[in-house]
């Protein structure tokens, strides 16, 4: 495996800042591409998250449940 992949990541550069929904112009969205930091960043948040899933936004990406 060389990468994993986000998805819908609407995030602009600004850490925690994200696109207003709906926004379909994103110029400045990071790329798809994590790294393993991100993997590590993303574990720690489910884990502290636990039993209650809810929008958890990181610096580069937002960590957003489905219902």
């Amino acid at each position: 495996m060389t990468h994993v992949l986000g998805c819908h990541i609407e995030m602009t550069r600004t850490p925690g800042v994200d696109y207003p929904i709906r926004t379909t112009y994103q110029p400045d969205e990071p790329p798809l591409q994590l790294t393993v930091d991100h993997l590590h960043r993303i574990r720690a948040a489910v884990a502290e998250l636990g039993d209650r899933p809810r929008r958890y936004p990181l610096d580069d990406l937002i960590l957003w449940p489905s219902d």
